[in-house]
């Protein structure tokens, strides 16, 4: 059974109308044409399972609290509480119909985890990242600065030097938006060629996202990082990028862990999906760059080598 399915036939006809009008996302894959009109309660119904058939908790975040607790008593499940419980207990309820009673082998039906309020699937790691001991990563205990003497010459001596990196405060960032990116990058001997190429040796490009804890103790991206100016490859910076996840402490900041991504289709499918072009610079400026939607961070599976894998 498909729990949208399933549940688009119990949701109330002003419910299903509202969400079969809602404007898609700019990167939502599955987007359908925008509603001219007013809509019957089957075509509405026919959109909503067009546009999140597959997506559960995609449905669960574009409703409200009151539309939530409806569907959780059409459901049969306890409708008190906050909107991310109440998705995550319809989530649960959805995934059981799915079943129908046969237990799944881990990762064919991924837990969601709450990030924001709302649902979100997380990918397994397909890049490189230290270990850790415990799950979500803590914030590693404060050390002080072992730059390598040199620019590293291998690989591995980057991820070393980047395993070094984890725990130093990097200091007050002041009115530079990119200076704890600068100072992380220092900190791993990265030279500054002034080459339009990836940072280390043309090899590597390498990049901070700001990250922070939730109440639940998972970590989610907090904002979309810039990958560079339009008209200067913004593709080409994400062949190969060490991701520093870097993690605010008042008006310090340090590093939480690092993510070695490989460029592959799968990579390719997201970069091309999340890449999105907007202003950067200072109030009323012409400069145009670009930027990595935080979705990204969660379909490459960064946020797992965070937060460890959901069953």
């Amino acid at each position: 059974m498909n729990a949208v399915v399933h549940m688009a036939a119990l949701l109330p006809p002003p419910t299903v109308r509202r969400l079969a009008a809602l404007r898609a996302n700019r990167f939502d894959p599955r987007a359908t044409p925008l509603v001219i009109g007013a809509l019957d309660v089957a075509e509405a119904t026919e959109r909503v399972i067009a546009r999140w058939a597959d997506d559960l908790c995609g449905l669960l975040n574009a409703m409200t609290r009151g539309e939530l607790a409806a569907l959780a008593t059409a459901l049969r499940i306890d409708p008190r509480g906050r909107s991310p419980e109440l998705r995550q207990n319809v989530w649960e309820r959805g995934a059981e119909l799915e079943r129908n009673g046969v237990e799944l082998p881990p990762g064919v039906q991924p837990r969601p985890i709450v990030l924001g309020g709302h649902l979100v699937i997380q990918a397994p790691a397909r890049g490189l990242s230290p270990p850790s001991e415990a799950w979500p990563r803590p914030v590693p205990p404060e050390r002080g600065a072992a730059p390598p003497a040199e620019e590293p010459e291998s690989l591995d001596e980057l991820l070393a030097a980047a395993d070094r990196l984890l725990g130093v405060r990097l200091g007050p960032r002041g009115r530079d938006k990119g200076a704890w990116g600068v100072r992380a990058a220092a900190l791993l001997g990265i030279v500054e060629h002034g080459r339009d190429e990836p940072d280390w040796r043309g090899d590597v490009e390498v990049k901070t996202v700001p990250v922070a804890r939730e109440t639940s103790g998972h970590w989610g991206v907090v904002e979309d990082p810039a990958i560079a100016m339009v008209g200067e490859g913004g593709l080409s910076k994400l062949q190969r990028t060490l991701w520093l996840a870097r993690a605010t402490l008042g008006d310090d900041a340090t590093i939480v862990s690092w993510y070695l991504l490989d460029w592959d289709p799968e990579v390719a499918r997201l970069a091309r999906r999340y890449l999105h072009e907007r202003p950067k610079g200072p109030a009323g400026t012409l400069g145009r760059g670009m930027y990595l939607s935080k979705r990204f961070f969660a379909d490459a599976g960064l946020l797992s080598a965070l937060n460890g894998a959901t069953p």
